[in-house]
């Protein structure tokens, strides 16, 4: 796991405990912290997200058909009723 992914997890259990403390107790600087840590986590989830749907590299990129359609635009189209052997 990387650094962000520590980080997220140690938001997560942190922020949970210290909302819940601060919620039971009335102590509203710890609840209002608890909850910011939360946001936290929630914002690393949601950037973790977002770079995932992310292609990675050279692989990642769209290569064109070796026989795009619009080289094919002068060609009848195929009856789709005719079997093909």
């Amino acid at each position: 796991m990387t650094g962000k992914n520590w980080l997220a997890v140690i938001c997560l259990v942190a922020g949970v405990v210290t909302a819940a403390y601060g919620l039971a107790h009335g102590i509203w600087v710890l609840a209002f912290a608890g909850i910011a840590l939360v946001l936290v986590f929630w914002y690393l989830v949601w950037q973790w997200l977002a770079g995932v749907s992310k292609p990675m590299g050279a692989e990642g990129q769209i290569k064109p058909a070796a026989n795009a359609a619009w080289k094919l635009r002068d060609q009848a189209v195929a009856d789709a009723t005719e079997k093909k052997e």
